[in-house]
């Protein structure tokens, strides 16, 4: 079989036909004309540091600027993909993109110095939203399919084979080198894991394994990525065959288990919860989902007082809520390098300080309710995308980071667009909103 055969085919296995086959508008046509470029960038962008790891271990040391670099020449082929598949619908998030430089330019004068990490951060999401948007929502299990087989396969590696795997990415080095952590930031001096990969408490103690991180080289990250799969799983399981479902399923468990993630468990079952509700719920609903959590955070520090330095969710919660009542004007409008180094403990603060509470707020309206909820695909996946970051915010803000980031907007893209390809292609509104014909209504319903 040649090898655009065993794609073709490799695709038809993941992506279930439960929604009927349409001619492509001008415009997508050259979006699939484009083969699976999209694709090959988002899995670069997940992959290119365990890449990195193994070559500053066994080929050149590397220091923060070749990944400074890989990340730019991501970043502008990207774009070079959106701007060959222009369309109206990406207008909104390129003005996003340049209030984000503005505000990157405002804060510079107003700090004394320009980091661009801060405008880094933000801009990677319009810039792989955007990405998603020139790309057919069918080749999402393919990506999906393809990123699980070599993330399990990492996680089962790195707990059957630890010291091959280890010696392989050396990922304790390799942050010393890029990142500017020290041997003695790690718990484990002896390990060449990550710092927190031998912590000596684990949630899932029915196994003695050290928190696994598979090929994106951090148990968080691992973490964060269950919570996507998680979501994409849930809005978009009648979309995939059996099989697909259950590799996913049973690939995210043990990854889950390997990691070792309290949050990520927590997430990965209020997003079940949620995405169950979802259809049922008002439109916009998931505007609450922020003010709720944040809401529930200072409930929880006023009523348990847990302890601010206490190395658990209670802990990072009252720590984030205790640094934000020390934030002065300068802070919540992002204008003020003060508390920043504190801020890397607690995603929320560190949002406010490098983007100002008003850019937040603006931010958190624009994703909701710029959002496309015409399917049950979008709803699910737009509750559980904002579940996701609400969560995430409260003790880390590794949501920033390119190698989950770049997985979770990109699905949001692609699916914004479904219907849009739809209905752009036919003229009429997608078979999901229109209402059967008695003779429909009684025709048998295809088995998913």
């Amino acid at each position: 079989m040649s090898g655009a055969r065993a794609w073709r085919s490799f695709e038809s296995d993941c992506w279930h036909p439960s929604a009927p086959a349409v001619a492509p508008h001008r415009s997508l046509r050259k979006a699939a004309d484009s083969g699976i470029l999209p694709v090959l960038i988002v899995l670069a962008a997940v992959l290119f540091n365990g890449g990195l790891a193994i070559i500053n271990a066994h080929v050149t040391p590397l220091s923060a600027n070749v990944v400074i670099a890989a990340e730019v020449l991501l970043v502008v082929a990207a774009h070079a993909v959106i701007f060959t598949n222009y369309r109206p619908q990406m207008l909104p998030w390129y003005a996003m993109i340049v209030i984000v430089v503005l505000f990157s330019l405002e804060r510079a004068m107003m700090v004394g110095n320009f980091d661009p990490k801060f405008m880094r951060d933000v801009l990677l999401i319009p810039t792989f939203v955007l990405l998603g948007m020139t790309t057919p929502a069918r080749r999402l299990t393919t990506l999906v399919v393809a990123l699980h087989v070599i993330v399990v396969g990492g996680v089962l590696f790195e707990a059957l084979f630890t010291q091959a795997f280890s010696g392989l990415f050396d990922i304790r080095q390799y942050y010393i080198a890029t990142r500017g952590l020290e041997a003695a930031d790690f718990w484990n001096g002896g390990s060449d894991l990550f710092v927190s990969a031998t912590r000596p408490d684990r949630l899932f103690s029915f196994i003695d394994l050290h928190r696994t991180s598979s090929v994106l080289l951090e148990p968080v990250s691992l973490g964060n990525y269950v919570v996507i799969i998680t979501a994409f799983l849930c809005a978009n399981y009648r979309h995939m065959s059996l099989k697909v479902i259950t590799f996913l399923l049973v690939g995210n468990l043990i990854a889950l288990v390997g990691c070792d993630g309290r949050l990520a468990a927590v997430s990965s079952a209020v997003v079940v919860l949620a995405t169950l509700a979802a259809p049922i719920l008002p439109r916009k609903s998931a505007l609450l989902y922020l003010p709720l959590v944040v809401l529930g955070a200072v409930v929880l520090v006023v009523a348990m007082h847990p302890s601010a330095t206490a190395d658990n969710f209670p802990g990072r919660v009252a720590y984030g809520v205790e640094l934000l009542a020390r934030y002065d004007i300068a802070e919540w409008f992002g204008n003020s390098d003060r508390l920043l180094a504190p801020a890397v403990d607690s995603g929320l603060a560190y949002t406010i300080a490098t983007q100002s509470i008003i850019g937040l707020v603006a931010f958190w309206l624009f994703l909701v309710l710029n959002a496309e909820e015409r399917t049950p695909v979008q709803v699910k996946y737009l509750h559980a995308l904002c579940i996701y970051l609400a969560l995430s915010m409260l003790v880390s803000y590794s949501m920033f980071s390119i190698k989950t980031a770049a997985l979770l907007w990109f699905i949001h893209g692609s699916l914004q667009m479904a219907s849009q390809q739809r209905r752009t292609s036919t003229g009429r509104t997608p078979l999901t909103q229109r209402t059967p014909s008695p003779r429909a209504q009684l025709a048998p319903r295809p088995a998913w």
